[in-house]
């Protein structure tokens, strides 16, 4: 039978309190010689103490919640194994959900992980929540936990966040296609509702400017994060021949005009040239290995745990911008001429 503390509480002649001070090495005043028995019947029997009785004690569940936008992508999938690797080794359990990328959705994951005594949040908002940032920045201040927003930010918003720099990410995809003599260079993501898009959709539009490109509007193509609506739209930019290059929103996405680019006979990258985002380790297995923009998930991991452990802890919220970096392979070649 397993020994409660009650038990060990008996057996020495104290009151449980006593034994719960002793067991987690806080200061009571019995004789070293009832401390050093306590400790002695705890080890004997194997005593553990129970994680919802010590919680309540010590009003601290060693639990964090993560709630994700879609752990079908694996971007997000390899941030939650970091997340939980990283948190693990600071004593943590970490606690996964996925809001399917709805507002709704992540509004009561939020409340059910609070119920569940979570210490802290981390949280990778939905596209939706961008659709009225005043109410969402109210939903967020009244929460009664600490978070850190991941990857996805808020601007004028005073809580942690961490993420990357995603306007200089779409600058330095489009500048690849540019310095290769492509002139016509289209897009796939979806700046309207997506934020991390708007940024990288700006940074595609500040180095068309830089070099004096034009574009058309027909070469922007609005796509989900997903492999197959980019697969399903892709003809909009393959099938008109105008487009030598093209700067996908997420490596999904890119794979999605990959295959069907496979299916029309068109090849990459002699006939159109493509940058993906986020350098996914499956890019190395695809025929054409694809040039991508890199956002090291290792690196945002270990950086949201530290400014989580800053806003348990009560500092002053932190503001982190990661700088990514262009992983170039194969999937871009020199334009000679347009």
């Amino acid at each position: 039978m397993k020994v409660r503390l009650k038990d060990i509480a008996k057996e020495v002649g104290v009151s449980i309190a006593a034994v719960s001070q002793v067991l987690n090495d806080k200061p009571i005043r019995i004789t070293e010689e009832k401390k050093q028995q306590i400790k002695r019947l705890a080890a004997e029997n194997n005593y553990t103490p129970n994680a919802a009785a010590k919680s309540l004690v010590l009003k601290k569940t060693n639990t964090i919640g993560l709630i994700i936008p879609d752990i079908n992508n694996p971007f997000f999938a390899n941030l939650a194994k970091v997340l939980e690797d990283l948190l693990r080794k600071q004593g943590y359990l970490l606690i996964l959900v996925n809001s399917d990328d709805k507002a709704d959705v992540e509004k009561e994951l939020m409340q059910l992980l609070i119920d569940r005594n979570v210490d802290a949040l981390i949280i990778a908002l939905s596209t939706e929540s961008y659709a009225d940032e005043v109410q969402t920045k109210e939903r967020l201040k009244k929460l009664s936990v600490p978070i850190v927003l991941v990857d996805r930010g808020i601007d004028n918003f005073e809580v942690d966040q961490v993420f990357y720099n995603n306007r200089h990410g779409g600058y330095i995809a489009a500048c690849e296609l540019i310095k290769k003599g492509h002139k016509k260079i289209g897009t796939m993501m979806n700046p309207d509702k997506n934020i991390n898009c708007v940024y990288r959709y700006q940074g595609y539009l500040d180095a068309l400017k830089e070099f004096g490109l034009q574009r058309k509007d027909s070469w922007h193509v609005v796509t989900k994060f997903q492999f197959e609506d980019a697969y399903e739209k892709a003809d909009i930019l393959l099938k008109n021949r105008e487009v030598t290059g093209i700067v996908a929103g997420n490596d999904l996405i890119a794979l999605g005009i990959m295959k069907r680019a496979k299916e029309l006979g068109i090849k990459v990258p002699e006939d159109v040239s493509i940058v993906g985002y986020d350098n996914l380790v499956l890019n190395d297995l695809l025929e054409v290995s694809l040039t991508s923009v890199e956002q090291d998930v290792n690196d945002l991991g270990e950086k949201t745990v530290f400014a989580l452990m800053n806003a348990i802890s009560g500092q002053k919220p932190r503001y982190v911008q990661l700088t990514p970096r262009l992983i170039k392979k194969n999937s871009v070649s020199k334009r000679v001429s347009q």
